[in-house]
């Protein structure tokens, strides 16, 4: 039998993990683009926190968890079509293919000799890629997103106002009837503010200046300056 790269105790926190959703305005999501990469991925690097997480259950018990992942994605409000997941997956298990050459198993069944490969190079791809693409459902809560980051440009015109108009999106995506995906955890969502600000070419004072009137608007504990240089691959979040 092949052996896997994780256990099954680092398989289950890597695999389900919390989902928190980006809406994102269009010139912030221009701006990430400048580095072809939407919001989103540009967060994945920095979606295993490093500090430790204290939660608290129904029974009101504290449990401290270390090397907590979180999955962050754009909204989509269309859930993923079988088709495309099929594609996908056979997509990953043709570029997960063992090389040729290698030592297979010989099986005599009967009157044939089955090569049979010794390893399964392609399985924890295909595992990995499943239960990303995996749609939500109704009768559980696995990618059910917790929360939601909106997320807007210091270059706008009025940005605090942006923020505003992002909320009134969220919440008509997750109350209106007309969409009944993506799914969410709880009625009244979280919701984190986060503004983007490019070093290379906005203005810093002013970005300072809007990340204060939005943490008066908004509270301290959800608002944050997210700053990247569109002439560089790196940012940092203050």
């Amino acid at each position: 039998m092949a052996q896997c790269v994780q256990s099954v105790q680092e398989l289950i926190p890597d695999s389900f993990v919390p989902c928190v959703a980006a809406l994102c305005s269009d010139e912030a999501e221009r701006l990430t683009r400048l580095n072809h990469l939407s919001f989103a991925e540009l967060l994945k690097p920095f979606s295993r926190l490093t500090s430790e997480v204290h939660m608290r259950d129904p029974n009101n018990q504290l449990h401290v968890i270390k090397n907590l992942k979180i999955a962050v994605s754009n909204i989509i409000t269309q859930p993923p079509q079988p088709g495309a997941i099929r594609k996908l997956l056979n997509d990953v298990v043709s570029g997960s293919q063992p090389a040729e050459g290698l030592v297979a198993n010989v099986i005599t069944a009967g009157d044939y000799d089955l090569n049979i490969s010794a390893t399964t190079p392609w399985f924890e791809s295909y595992r990995e890629t499943f239960l990303q693409s995996m749609p939500a459902s109704d009768h559980e809560f696995l990618n059910h997103y917790l929360a939601c980051m909106l997320v807007a440009s210091s270059s706008e015109a009025e940005p605090v106002e942006q923020f505003s108009k992002l909320s009134q999106e969220q919440h008509r995506i997750q109350h209106n009837n007309d969409y009944s995906y993506p799914k969410w955890f709880i009625p009244n969502t979280l919701k984190y503010y986060v503004l983007l600000h490019d070093v290379s070419a906005g203005d810093e004072q002013r970005a300072e200046s809007i990340y204060e009137e939005m943490k008066q608007k908004y509270g301290t504990q959800g608002c944050y300056l997210l700053k990247i240089n569109s002439r560089l691959y790196f940012s940092f979040m203050i």
